[in-house]
């Protein structure tokens, strides 16, 4: 990477806190140690033996590759802005010492095509870089995070085309959020008249997963109200008989 679009450190933002907390001491103290030696040269911890421990770098690492892309932005919006006033004194000079144009137009139509393929070739660096999920990052999560639900221990396609959807709205915090909001939800537990009990499923659809981080299933929801919404939305699709 061109050391001019190399940021200078990197942030850990406070929805990482609980993520920390969950880790021992000494977990706490390779994972920190780990994250200078990937925001400098990309270079990853092997972690393998420790899953919360690996879950915990991956969510970092996801936060420090995305503010290296908008570092690296940034500074590519900087470099056009003077390349547009260097063009602009440029055209200035040779409009004052040139009569014939057509020259300089033809540079200027290179130049705009050349901006062009670049643009190009950047959209789909970044079609390629939205392609890349991880998918069994969002699984452990559940797994680790909804310990009173159903374990996950596949991942189907239709599971990962769900996935793939919701990240086009949420974030992998959303994801983290949601998990948690519903392991604190009684009501999602099978505390309710049904013993109906939530799946992951359930969980990542659309609909579904708006709905638990608008906090409609929060324990300071009545359980009535949450039973009387959940028979309204599944009454017309065969899950209540």
């Amino acid at each position: 990477m061109n050391r001019d679009n190399t940021p200078k450190g990197f942030l850990i933002y406070y929805d990482n806190e609980i993520v920390i907390y969950r880790l021992s001491d000494d977990e706490a103290g390779k994972l920190f140690k780990s994250l200078f030696p990937y925001a400098k040269e990309s270079i990853k911890p092997d972690f393998s033996s420790s899953p919360a421990l690996a879950m915990a770098f991956d969510i970092l690492s996801m936060a420090i590759d995305r503010n290296k892309e908008l570092y690296k932005n940034r500074c590519e919006i900087n470099r056009k802005n003077v390349q547009k006033r260097w063009n602009k004194e440029s055209a200035n000079v040779y409009e004052r010492t040139q009569s014939n144009t057509d020259v300089y137009e033809q540079y200027q139509y290179k130049d705009k095509e050349k901006e062009k393929d670049k643009e190009k070739e950047k959209e789909k660096d970044k079609n390629k870089e939205k392609d890349i999920i991880n998918y069994q990052l969002i699984a452990d999560m559940y797994n680790d995070t909804c310990v009173s639900f159903p374990r996950i221990t596949r991942l189907s396609e239709k599971r990962k085309k769900a996935i793939k959807a919701r990240l086009k709205t949420y974030t992998v915090d959303d994801f983290r959020k949601l998990f948690e909001m519903a392991e604190d939800s009684g009501f999602l537990k099978g505390q309710n008249s049904r013993n109906w009990s939530a799946t992951f499923d359930w969980l990542i659809t659309d609909a579904n997963m708006a709905k638990v981080l608008d906090g409609n299933y929060s324990n300071s929801v009545s359980r009535q109200q949450n039973y009387k919404r959940y028979e309204e939305q599944n009454e017309y699709n065969g899950l209540i008989n």
